[in-house]
C-alpha cells in the first residue's frame, strides 16, 4: 500500500435480478481514486452495480475463533 492509501472493498453485481458479491480490492488514498481504481481493474467484466466501501466503514460481525 502507498502512502496515505487505505484498501476499499470493491462490491458488484452482473444482473440487477441477482445479489451482490464481493469482487475484490482496491488501495487508494481516496474516493475518486478508489473510483477510477475499482472500474480500471474489474472492467473486464460487464456489471450492472459497482459498489466500493472504505475497509474502516465495514463492522465485523463475528470474530474468528
Amino acid at each position: 500500500m502507498t502512502s496515505g492509501a487505505e484498501p476499499w472493498e470493491v462490491f458488484a453485481r452482473q444482473d440487477a435480478r441477482i445479489p451482490i458479491r464481493h469482487v475484490g480490492r482496491v488501495d487508494a488514498a481516496n474516493l475518486d481514486d478508489a473510483v477510477v481504481f475499482a472500474s480500471t481493474l474489474y472492467e473486464e467484466w460487464k456489471w450492472a452495480d459497482m459498489f466500493i466501501v472504505p475497509r474502516r466503514a465495514i463492522d465485523r460481525l463475528v470474530e474468528p475463533a
